[in-house]
């Protein structure tokens, strides 16, 4: 009789099959690529690897979605109870680490109150050891992590304790980050001038280090800023410079972003057939990086314009496909924007009724995401719906509100757009 005895599998051998039932080959592959980039081998995972790991691991499995993303961090909790491993953890350097990468996995997994507490814990024992480089670093995670749910003014106090203590530490690097920080909660706020004042800052700074991947960086976000401001030509210049740099780097996640942002300039502008190309190339970068995020933000943006060409087949197509990838993600912002594209293209369909939903639907997620420049337009977009079914005094309500909140953040193109709107309805 032969007695076979079962011997539990390594942590390597359950990492494995975890990656493959999730991403099939892919998963393979991305786990030895998480494992060569933190010094771990693939073949010998111990349990003190695990928090690091997991934080890098999730962080990959983002880029597929969110859901993706907790389905892993729930099944590495159910390999150890990695909370209670940390806490156990004599070793208070190490602990900070490991608190630190539980913090960012249980960001990357959607689950923010335990993110929020593995953050504070951190800052708390970082302030014990007296490690003011970690502490500047964890003030700035917890600020990014805040700003999810617009909590603006927690997020500038963490900011600004992070900017004081690279300030005495003479750190540029982490300076520069702070003031990338800083400028892009500026922008999400409205607050243009603001946000440009502190993204040159550190554009001179990362000018005067000749580090190109934080111009690049800080490129992008001035981008972003110029766009809203209406001063498309300056965005897309400073969009195309930071193209330029993630392409040859071979950084193709931020090249998706940025042909997704340069799209976004090309249609607030009128020109459907320039940004519809950006979308496309954007879509197909992304596919092939399987960044699954941006690839939907590029099919609603896409889908909302080829509605704007008279393409209205494929702009439902692409909008019912991202809008389902935002609702298995549980992504508010991107489901406001998917959201949005069907309003307009029921609104070019002259269905007017499926458009006011849509645009009600769109505007109530705004309204809690707190960012006023989306909020502002889709109140305006809603606004020329109303317009166009031929119901002016519901239009002017809309128009005047979106006029109030874009002379607030002074997004000058938009308020003249949206003046000349309310005129035409006298």
């Amino acid at each position: 009789m032969v007695i076979r005895i079962h011997m539990p599998k390594s942590l390597s051998e359950e990492l494995l099959k975890i990656m493959t039932s999730e991403l099939g080959d892919m998963g393979q592959f991305i786990i030895k690529k998480q494992c060569k980039d933190l010094g771990l081998d693939p073949d010998s995972i111990r349990p003190e690897d695990l928090p690091k790991l997991a934080s890098g691991l999730s962080a990959s499995m983002k880029f597929f979605g969110t859901d993706k993303a907790k389905n892993l961090y729930n099944k590495i909790l159910k390999l150890k109870d990695l909370e209670q491993m940390v806490e156990g953890e004599t070793d208070s350097a190490k602990k900070l680490e490991d608190l630190i990468h539980l913090a960012s996995a249980s960001s990357n997994a959607g689950d923010w109150d335990a993110a929020g507490r593995h953050y504070d814990d951190a800052l708390e024992l970082s302030k014990k050891l007296g490690d003011k480089v970690t502490q500047g670093r964890i003030h700035r995670s917890i600020a990014g992590h805040v700003l999810r749910n617009g909590d603006y003014k927690t997020a500038d106090k963490h900011l600004k304790e992070s900017m004081a203590i690279s300030m005495k530490l003479d750190n540029p690097k982490d300076m520069i980050e702070t003031l990338r920080s800083l400028g892009n909660a500026h922008w999400r706020r409205g607050e243009y001038e603001k946000a440009l004042g502190f993204l040159e800052d550190a554009l001179a700074r990362s000018q005067e280090m000749k580090d190109d991947e934080a111009m690049a960086q800080v490129y992008m976000a001035m981008a972003n800023v110029y766009d809203e401001k209406g001063d498309y030509d300056t965005g897309i210049g400073y969009a195309k410079q930071s193209l330029a740099f993630f392409e040859k780097a071979g950084k193709m996640n931020n090249v998706a972003t940025v042909l997704n942002n340069i799209g976004v300039a090309y249609a607030r502008m009128e020109n459907y057939k320039e940004s519809v190309k950006y979308y496309e190339r954007c879509i197909k970068v992304s596919r092939e990086a399987n960044y699954v995020l941006m690839n939907a933000w590029a099919m609603f943006n896409a889908g909302e314009d080829y509605a704007k060409l008279g393409q209205f087949e494929k702009s439902i197509k692409y909008c019912e496909e991202s809008l389902s990838i935002f609702k298995k993600m549980k992504d508010s912002l991107g489901m406001s924007g998917a959201l949005m594209s069907f309003a307009i293209a029921y609104q070019l369909k002259e269905d007017y009724a499926k458009s006011f939903d849509y645009f009600k639907k769109t505007i109530k997620i705004r309204e809690e995401l707190g960012m006023p420049y989306r909020l502002a337009d889709a109140c305006y977009e809603c606004g020329l719906m109303l317009r166009k079914k031929g119901d002016k005094e519901s239009a002017g309500k809309y128009l005047e509100r979106a006029l109030r909140i874009f002379t607030d953040i002074n997004s000058a193109k938009m308020v003249e757009r949206t003046s000349k709107a309310l005129e035409s309805l006298k």
